[in-house]
């Protein structure tokens, strides 16, 4: 079922690389409540669930900040090493860049991960697994925008374009199949949801909300706070299912 659910991740991938086609003028509002939504999840309902995994499983809380801190820095050299997302200011006059097989390697094994942390969350429990799978789509929405909108500013053809957009879609699932195949114990669980909670807040912080700088406005600074207040209301939500 994890690789079912992540198809939703597959279309909003595809779905932020087609509204980049058409409308360009929008991405940053939908990057601020993007970012917004994905920080809000990952303080409100995953932190606190590697906690209560913490208590249940017996396990030691500073090691699980330090395993929720080396996904944080995981991905954030990964993010290095990737062209598309280390090439914050792609848009600057001058600046074209040749996307090779480097930063197409580099993005899909990023979304992969998005697929994994799906895969874990549901096997934690279906609360969880909704919970990092809304946050994925928000950022996998994002992420298929930054895609469209880097590779055309440097000039490829919309050939190529597509390709790897859909390379970065199919990645999620693939990352669900193999999370789901894996039997994962239960200590082992506390410890991967530490890991992706740290993966979230890279990318909710470090890679969707600077964009809200790029330009700031009572309407990004808004529409980031919308994402926060919508991501309490899921959880809220969610809990009383």
């Amino acid at each position: 079922m994890p690789a079912v659910y992540a198809l939703a991740a597959f279309a909003m991938t595809l779905a932020g690389g087609a509204f980049a086609f058409k409308y360009q003028r929008y991405i940053l509002y939908i990057m601020a409540v993007s970012s917004g939504l994905v920080i809000g999840l990952a303080f409100l309902d995953l932190i606190p669930e590697v906690m209560e995994s913490a208590h249940r499983e017996n396990l030691d809380i500073r090691t699980l900040m330090v395993t929720l801190l080396c996904g944080f820095v995981a991905i954030f050299l990964l993010e290095k090493l990737t062209i598309i997302h280390s090439e914050k200011q792609h848009d600057a006059p001058g600046h074209h860049h040749h996307v090779g097989l480097a930063g197409a390697i580099g993005l899909s094994f990023h979304s992969f991960l998005d697929g994994l942390a799906i895969g874990v969350g549901f096997q934690a429990g279906s609360h969880t697994g909704w919970i990092v799978l809304l946050a994925v789509v928000a950022h996998d929405f994002a992420d298929g925008l930054n895609t469209v909108t880097f590779m055309l500013a440097t000039r490829n053809s919309t050939w190529r374009t597509f390709t790897l957009l859909i390379l970065d879609a199919v990645a999620p699932v693939l990352g669900a199949i193999v999370a789901t195949v894996i039997g994962i114990d239960a200590h082992v669980i506390g410890f991967q949801l530490a890991f992706f909670a740290g993966f979230l807040l890279y990318l909710g912080a470090s890679d969707l909300l600077p964009n809200v700088h790029q330009r700031p406005s009572r309407g990004l600074i808004a529409s980031t706070l919308a994402g926060l207040v919508t991501s309490g209301l899921l959880v809220f939500a969610l809990e009383r299912l």
